[in-house]
């Protein structure tokens, strides 16, 4: 079957874009090539990969799980089903952190998964020192191949779980982009939330759980002058800034991602 033929037929079948990434994955071609060699004939063996990732895709498996990889920041990383996929709005509270001064400060983040976080801040700050953790050993095992491939050694890894004690030194900065999702007003309809780790999504208390317990243990965990960077869903944030008030935070900033929604919370004691 010609190349021409097959793409037409899988764009007719899912979105145009995935189509062109799952040919570029089985392929071995970047976008450019695909096009330049139209006319060409597929495999047996390429055309029955390609049947089988569109056969997923259109279940609503995320694309990411299929080739392996998402790029988030300035890189692709490594992404499995034992992680969350990386998502863009994600990038604000990247962003946010880095316009800090983190010479010679540490920091610690609550819910590595595939570290994609981490690793974009240790990338660009080479003098700073990141503690990042996670409850599942599995993910762990993802950032680290992460961090390997991106040569980022001024980050430990560590299996931990947020719920029992922290053993922790006091640091400048605690990042964490928790289980934010409540589940009972999850539709069903969301994209491929259904295939990703439920520990990392889902928190109780209307999705508030997780984020509370890190505002109330993590402010023991703070310099002076250190701050609590959260993600949260675009609702949460009124909530969550009652309670960091009353549980001795100072002054806090909401900020917004790309699509305008109350994103990532600064929290300051």
């Amino acid at each position: 079957m010609l190349l021409k033929d097959k793409l037409i037929e899988t764009k007719n079948k899912i979105d145009s874009l995935d189509a062109e990434i799952i040919f570029q994955h089985v392929l071995k071609i970047d976008k450019a090539k695909i096009y330049s060699d139209i006319k060409k004939e597929i495999n047996k063996k390429d055309l029955s990969s390609i049947d089988l990732m569109v056969e997923e895709r259109l279940k609503g498996k995320p694309l990411a799980y299929l080739i392996g990889k998402k790029g988030f920041w300035k890189n692709n990383f490594i992404v499995t089903p034992d992680v969350l996929v990386p998502r863009p709005e994600t990038e604000a509270l990247v962003e946010v952190i880095l316009n800090e001064n983190l010479q010679g400060k540490t920091l610690l983040e609550l819910g590595t998964g595939s570290g994609v976080i981490s690793i974009s801040i240790a990338q660009e700050n080479r003098d700073c020192f990141i503690f990042a953790t996670d409850i599942s050993i599995r993910s762990i095992l993802v950032a680290k191949q992460n961090a390997a491939k991106f040569c980022c050694e001024n980050i430990i890894f560590l299996n931990h779980d947020w719920n029992n004690e922290w053993l922790f030194p006091r640091v400048d900065y605690l990042i964490s982009n928790p289980p934010y999702v409540d589940k009972e007003a999850t539709t069903g309809e969301e994209e491929g939330i259904w295939y990703e780790p439920e520990k990392a999504l889902f928190s109780k208390d209307k999705g508030l759980s997780d984020l509370k317990l890190i505002l109330s243990k993590g402010k023991n965990f703070l310099n002076e002058n250190g701050k609590v960077y959260l993600e949260h869903a675009p609702n949460q944030y009124e909530e969550l800034n009652k309670f960091a008030l009353k549980n001795g935070y100072l002054n806090f900033s909401n900020l917004n991602d790309l699509n305008g929604d109350k994103r990532v919370s600064i929290y300051q004691c």
